[in-house]
Formats: C-alpha cells, structure tokens, sequence
C-alpha cells in the first residue's frame, strides 16, 4: 500500500511538472508572437513613413505633390504615385523609366520585385507578392485627386494620404488606389488584422484600432473634412500606442 501511494504521489508530481512546462512554451509563445507583431506593426509604421518623407521631397523638388496616376502629354496612363517617388524611397542603382508604362519591358526589373516598403507580407504568407499593401486615397476633395498641381500648403497636416490595405489586388507600380467611395468595411483590420496604419500629410504615421468606424476615417480624407474636423477627437480615441 505504501508502495503505491509512493507511486501515485510520483506521478502526480510528474504531472504538474509537465503541466508547468506547457504552461510556460505558452507563455513563450504567446509572448514571441506578441513580440513578432509589435516588431512588424513598427516596421509598417517605419515603411510609411518613409513614404511620407519621400512625398515630401518630391514637393521639395516639384513644387507639389505627386499625382496618383502618372501621364504622358498625350494622356496616356504610364505609372503609379508609388513607382514616381522611387528615388526618394530607395537609393536605386538601376535606371527607371518613368515616361514609360510601367509594364514596359524597360521596367521589367522592377515590375518582377516586390519593393518592401510597398509589400508587406501578412503572418500567413512569405514572401510578399509584388502587390501594394499601401494605397493612397483618391476622389473628390482628397489631396491626390486629379491633375491640378497640390502643394502642402494647401493641405491641413491632419489629412490622410494613404493609408494600409490588405489584399489590395494591385501591382505596387501599377495606376491604382482607394477611391474614398470604395473604401471596404475592413479597412481599419489592416494586414494582419491588428490595426490599420495611415500616412498623415505632415508625415506622422499612426495606428489605428481594428474597430475606428469608417464613418470617423472619412472624415480626415478630404482636405475640407480634415479642416472641419479634430483629429484627435475623432480618431485619438482609436490610436494603438498613444
């Protein structure tokens, strides 16, 4: 009888000894993907920014900012906003072509490689495809609509000019973006369904919680709502990080 009490009070130890080790991996575990995710959340926030100042720059340099949709005199569609800011995004060593389209076989080296800063991989996937995860928004009263030259001056620093999308379905040098009467109910899930990151004119970069309302979004896309509207009132309540 003592032997088997002796056997049962073993074995009872060795169990809570192994339950003490899986409660432990978890916590492991759930604390590397926590890590993982602030890690990705900040390189996104890092991406965008840079953007931002590449936006910046090329105001510096033209005297206003880059128009979504790249023409020739002709009016024929050539490339994206995100193509025409290049140089200032990366140090490239191969030569661009941007008075031609951007499927051009001239561009081939940069139609076929997905640029990070653009693509961001999901959790679920790698590599990233050459589709954007960044798309600027468009339309009526937004600070990238049409051909009239905008320049910073113009724009409140609370407008937003891009902002984060999963599955956009659109080549990162490809004409494309988010027209604000197409923006999708899961916009604020954002690429991994964390948050959504948007671009401020002034070149700050934010997080968003998952449940900001469309609604509120919208209201500092277009430069008169930016106007209108407190950022920090509408959308501060929703800042991851503040």
């Amino acid at each position: 009888m003592a032997d088997r009490s002796r056997w049962k009070a073993r074995l009872l130890r060795a169990f809570c000894v192994v339950l003490a080790v899986l409660a432990l991996a978890a916590l492991l575990l759930s604390g590397i993907r926590a890590a993982r995710r602030a890690a990705r959340a900040s390189q996104h926030s890092n991406d965008l920014k840079q953007i931002g100042l590449a936006i910046h720059n090329f105001h510096d340099s033209y005297n206003r900012l880059p128009s979504a949709v790249r023409k020739d005199k002709a009016g024929r569609t050539l490339c994206s906003w995100r193509f025409r800011i290049l140089p200032w995004v990366e140090a490239i060593m191969i030569e661009a072509h941007y008075n031609k389209p951007w499927d051009d076989p001239a561009n081939r080296w940069f139609s076929s490689h997905p640029f990070p800063v653009y693509c961001w991989a999901s959790e679920r996937e790698s590599p990233a495809s050459a589709n954007t995860n960044v798309v600027a928004i468009t339309g009526p009263g937004t600070a990238l609509d049409g051909d009239r030259p905008i320049q910073f001056s113009e724009i409140p620093p609370d407008t937003i000019l891009a902002i984060e999308i999963a599955d956009s379905g659109i080549h990162w040098m490809e004409p494309g973006d988010l027209s604000i009467d197409r923006v999708p109910e899961t916009i604020a899930e954002g690429v991994d369904g964390q948050g959504v990151h948007v671009l401020f004119a002034d070149c700050s970069v934010r997080m968003l919680r998952p449940d900001v309302s469309l609604e509120d979004l919208k209201k500092s896309f277009t430069i008169e709502g930016a106007k209108k509207y407190d950022v920090d009132q509408v959308l501060g309540p929703y800042f991851i990080g503040r």
